[in-house]
């Protein structure tokens, strides 16, 4: 160890009993006051001086900054002040297996972090961990062990402190193994009472009293030299510059990844409103093509309309009935006649359209005929005359027309009139039993309404055909 011991209270010039404002305060004043930024004008040996007081400072502050060092450094500053034991045998009655670290708790303890200074951090720090743990092992064997296996702790010797150029596997390896510390000394040099004293106890009762109390120091010992073995891993880690480089590697790496994941959800996002809108165009486009479709199928359909068809079209009308009676089609039993016989039975007579001058002729012809006596018959409307001369009469084909007619005109009546089974409004889409339940209905104040949106309705659809058909004439 080089240099000379300062406490860090007289560093900063503050009190032991200061608070963490008047040293983060004292701190940052000293700082820029020997910083080596701020003494570029000074010569060579005072920008020394000055880079090795700014170091101190430093170092005071990570020690009394953190509330846990401080307590440590207040409980053993006088010793850490003197310099410390070495592993020489103390006041206390230490042995000399326990090699003393409190000086190493102390940041002035190495120069530089330079691999080839022999104070240099790696130097001094790789020297002590070493001590410690042969101070283990020969204690381990001064008990009468032999096969050092045996010692739990013997996995220390395999790891090394290491330096500058050392890999993070293999430092990440020391630390964890050293802050799992565990002595395997028998701490038996602070026993209260000896065997021989524990021999001549009086009583069995007084003799297991005393192995209890020797118990209890060995165990309070074992535990204080772990504890101050984890602590001087804490300072040691804290101020390793290859665990900093390899906290900042992991703060770059993390943030990094958290870019890139940001990245990629923007990315996804944006993604995802791409194929949404592609799906919404695709779903336009085929919602415009069954739309044309539709339309052109509608237009086909009412075009092959007959206008003599009475089927029921509305669509959605749930309740509409069929009109009762009987109706033309091809499943009407009334083959009797093909349709020019109904073509004909329809056309009415029209008497007008014999002249008079054809009946004048038809009855000189009669009188003629009674005359010369050929005949005495006269010819009458009901009567045909065939090329050969013969008169028959035509009373066969004359009933079969006159009972056709009669049962169509019958038919046609009685579908006149029948009366609809039910009333339907159209607008409000409800059926109605009877005319005064519509005519109720029509008076109320629900169905002027309705009314009122359906004419509105039938005028927008009108506009639209009109616009429609205007543009098919353009096209």
């Amino acid at each position: 160890m080089s240099g000379q011991t300062r406490c860090h209270y007289d560093v900063l010039g503050i009190e032991r009993d200061a608070d963490a404002a008047i040293i983060k305060k004292a701190h940052r004043k000293l700082a820029l006051r020997h910083h080596p930024d701020k003494t570029f004008s000074l010569n060579e040996q005072q920008r020394e001086e000055s880079a090795t007081e700014f170091k101190l400072i430093q170092a005071a502050y990570e020690c009394l900054g953190d509330p846990v060092e401080r307590k440590w450094y207040d409980e053993h500053r006088d010793m850490i002040l003197r310099g410390g034991t070495h592993g020489s045998d103390g006041a206390d009655g230490e042995s000399s297996f326990l090699y003393d670290v409190t000086p190493y708790h102390f940041s002035g303890c190495y120069d530089s972090y330079d691999d080839n200074n022999p104070d240099s951090f790696y130097s001094v720090y790789a020297e002590c961990f070493e001590c410690i743990y042969n101070g283990e092992k020969d204690g381990f064997l001064s008990e009468g062990n032999i096969d050092l296996n045996d010692m739990f702790n013997a996995h220390l010797s395999e790891v090394s402190f290491g330096n500058s150029k050392s890999k993070w596997e293999d430092v990440s390896a020391f630390y964890s193994s050293w802050e799992a510390f565990s002595s395997c000394l028998s701490f038996a040099w602070v026993d209260i009472y000896h065997l021989n004293d524990i021999r001549e106890a009086p009583s069995r009762r007084i003799r297991r009293l005393m192995e209890d109390d020797n118990r209890k120091k060995r165990k309070a010992a074992k535990k204080e030299r772990v504890e101050e073995i984890c602590a001087l891993v804490r300072f040691v880690r804290k101020r390793d510059p290859r665990v900093r480089a390899q906290r900042e590697k992991q703060l770059r790496d993390q943030a990094k990844k958290e870019a890139k994941g940001k990245k990629d959800a923007e990315e996804r996002k944006k993604n995802r409103e791409i194929a949404k809108q592609e799906w919404r165009m695709q779903q336009e486009l085929a919602l415009a093509e069954q739309e044309a479709t539709d339309l052109d199928a509608g237009k086909i359909r009412l075009a092959d309309l007959d206008s003599d068809d009475d089927y029921d079209y509305g669509g959605k009308g749930k309740g509409r009935k069929k009109k009762k009676g009987k109706r033309r089609g091809k499943n009407n039993k009334r083959n009797d006649f093909d349709s020019e016989d109904i073509d004909e039975v329809d056309a009415p007579v029209d008497v007008t359209d014999t002249s008079a001058a054809e009946v004048e002729n038809d009855d000189t012809d009669a009188l003629e005929v009674d005359e010369e006596g050929n005949d005495s018959t006269p010819i009458s409307d009901d009567v045909d005359v065939d090329d050969s001369g013969s008169n028959q009469p035509d009373n066969d084909v004359d009933e079969d027309n006159d009972v056709e007619y009669d049962s169509m005109s019958s038919e046609e009546e009685s579908e006149s009139e029948e009366e609809p089974d039910s009333w339907r409004c159209e607008c409000c889409r409800k059926d109605f039993k009877s005319a005064a339940q519509f005519e109720n209905h029509a008076k109320s104040k629900k169905h002027k309404e309705k009314w009122k949106q359906y004419e509105k309705k039938l005028q927008k659809e009108a506009k639209k055909k009109a616009v429609e058909d205007l543009m098919d004439e353009i096209a």
